[in-house]
């Protein structure tokens, strides 16, 4: 007879199969270990710390550089001859491959945590291979074809730099209970004085940080410059068309202080505002001209510009991602926009009292009127009626402007003596040019700073505490709106933010060390000890449960014990056959003379032989 009573039950530990499941595959618990991780398994793991930690840089750079997106999108523009969301759809790659490696890293830590062997399963190491050159490309790419956008990172650090520190700090001291146990279980000495060097050097450079820290918007609001005037450029062009009547008309509502725009003459020397050197991004032409969809836009005559439809492409591309915000009046009016003339918009300017600031395009070398173009502009603008010293107008060091005309030195820094001595007093330079001890040069020596483009809060923050005058913005209708500079602090309240974060951060990587210092004495650390979680069995009848005492359940494990030893040990055996390593030792098993002293011991302490025996004997 074979009894089919159940010798134990067991606590299935649910989660610790799904966090070894999903990391190395081990859905099985004869599979898992607490022996020490093997170096490959740990090079893995600084492998996926890393790749990890450039994602994190990687996530955050193309966050900062939202402020540009529309110029990523324009790039691929002629390529693709469609109006594509590039920079959305990078954003949401690294985003989706940010949270992949964070489930990782937390899988991982997990590990360490509950006291198991690290086993990373192999595509998940070829996943993170991928990701690591994915990245290691990125930066590549967007070091040739957008250089200058890794300046507004490192202009982010300005401002989120305090933000920063604070969120490094609280991560860190997040890990010093995991990091406190892993360095227990070291071995070496030398390997903990090592690692211990590392982590307080680590540490220490957090807590100190803030002292290398220059933020310009830690100070106080009574020093604080006067908010940054603001031109829009093209007119409102984030929720408008860009270059029509209408888009200044809604850049004019959020009282912007002037307009910025692009001058260019047509074929018969009319003076018309555009950007692009061809028509085919911001009108129809493709439909009203479709074999001049290339053609420069200087070699057109004003007639046929004008039957040019420069609104629907807005409504239909949706560039900025804002149309979806417009009124069905404003879409209506947008419909119907057509290109207008430079004197049309000095006439609208000044009848509203602005600035305006415009960039002249040079038309090609055989163009009719190529030496006439600044007579033709200062003809139209006269014409206008407008204040010539109300006109900036864009040029180079050697202020060649016509005369009565705003100079305006562009592109690149200049010294401020070359600037006064040829009667320059404004300057419009792009956000990677000027340092902040640039533009207090400018600003000492009574030069005027334009700043384009800025379209992100933050920076229009960054830049209103470093005392910029004026900035040429896209997103005039959300920073109009803005009273005083996001992520500002007063001098005192840093201090004592950085000083309790600090402290608190310091006691509780203290108190982490000595707990677990409290609970690692009088025990040693033994990476071969499998732990079996055992509850008694529930039992159908009164008699077997008072039947039951402690030498049985004594017996009992100890069976439970040799069984499951030597059915690991059988299992392995047969695995060990496709060479599949698990990071068990496949000859674990019990020899025999192991077995048989084990069960002396257990009889000669039980005292129950005789009736154990009888026992055996009425089961068999």
């Amino acid at each position: 007879m074979v009894s089919h009573v159940k010798l134990q039950d067991y606590q299935h530990r649910y989660c610790l199969v799904c966090l070894t499941g999903s990391l190395g595959c081990r859905w099985h618990r004869y599979k898992q270990s607490t022996r020490d991780s093997r170096k490959r398994d740990l090079c893995t793991f600084f492998l996926l710390t890393l790749t990890f930690l450039f994602s994190i840089f990687m996530l955050y750079s193309i966050a900062m550089m939202k402020n540009d997106f529309n110029d990523l999108n324009w790039f691929f523009y002629p390529q693709s001859n469609k109006w594509l969301p590039v920079y959305t759809i990078f954003l949401v790659i690294v985003c989706v491959v940010f949270m992949y490696l964070f489930i990782l890293m937390c899988l991982s830590l997990c590990h360490f945590l509950q006291g198991q062997q690290l086993y990373t399963h192999k595509v998940h190491t070829v996943f993170i291979l991928l990701f690591l050159a994915f990245f290691i490309a990125m930066v590549i790419t967007i070091d040739e074809v957008w250089k200058e956008e890794w300046a507004i990172v490192w202009l982010s650090l300005k401002i989120f730099g305090p933000y920063l520190q604070v969120g490094g700090v609280a991560v860190m001291t997040l890990l010093s209970w995991l990091i406190a146990r892993q360095w227990f279980t070291l071995s070496s000495t030398c390997g903990q004085l090592f690692w211990l060097v590392v982590y307080l050097a680590l540490m220490t450079g957090l807590y100190i940080s803030p002292l290398f820290i220059n933020s310009p918007c830690v100070v106080l609001i009574s020093k604080l410059p006067p908010k940054p005037r603001l031109l829009a450029q093209r007119g409102a062009s984030a929720i408008a068309p860009e270059n029509t009547l209408a888009s200044f008309q809604v850049a004019n509502e959020y009282k912007v202080a002037g307009f910025e725009s692009d001058v260019r003459i047509s074929l018969d020397g009319v003076p018309f505002l555009c950007h692009d050197s061809t028509f085919q991004r911001t009108t129809n032409i493709d439909q009203v001209f479709p074999s001049l969809v290339n053609q420069d836009v200087s070699y057109f005559n004003f007639s046929q510009i004008k039957e040019l439809n420069a609104g629907i492409w807005f409504i239909e591309t949706d560039p900025m991602s804002t149309v979806g915000e417009i009124s069905e009046e404003r879409k209506v009016l947008y419909r119907n926009q057509s290109i207008p003339t430079l004197l049309e918009l000095v006439e609208y300017s000044n009848s509203t009292n602005t600035t305006l600031m415009f960039d002249v395009r040079e038309p090609p070398d055989d163009h009719p009127f190529k030496e006439k173009k600044d007579n033709l502009i200062v003809e139209a603008i006269q014409q206008g009626g407008m204040k010539a010293e109300n006109i900036l107008w864009l040029t180079d060091d050697k202020g060649q402007a016509p005369a009565g005309f705003t100079p305006v030195a562009q592109d690149y820094y200049y010294p401020s003596s070359l600037l006064q001595r040829n009667n320059i007093s404004m300057v419009n330079t792009k956000f990677n040019v000027l340092s902040s001890d640039n533009i207090q040069e400018y600003n000492t020596n009574n030069i005027s700073v334009n700043i384009f483009v800025v379209n992100e809060y933050w920076l229009f923050s960054l830049y209103w505490c470093m005392g910029v005058p004026s900035v040429t913005t896209d997103n005039c209708h959300t920073l109009s709106g803005l009273q005083t500079p996001i992520f500002h602090l007063s001098p005192r309240n840093y201090l004592i933010l950085w000083m309790t974060v600090d402290i608190m951060s310091a006691l509780l990587v203290i108190t982490a060390f000595i707990v677990q210092r409290i609970l690692w004495s009088g025990s040693e650390y033994c990476p071969e000890r499998i732990a079996i979680n055992s509850a008694p069995v529930n039992s159908d009848s009164t008699s077997n449960k008072t039947s039951r005492s402690s030498h049985r359940q004594s017996r009992r494990q100890m069976k439970e014990k040799l069984i499951l030893r030597d059915v690991a040990a059988d299992i392995l055996d047969e695995d060990a056959e496709n060479q599949e390593d698990y990071g068990i030792e496949s000859n674990y098993t019990v020899q025999s003379t192991d077995g048989q002293e084990m069960v002396r011991t257990f009889q000669r302490t039980s005292g129950y032989q005789r009736k154990v025996d009888a026992e055996i004997n009425r089961v068999v």
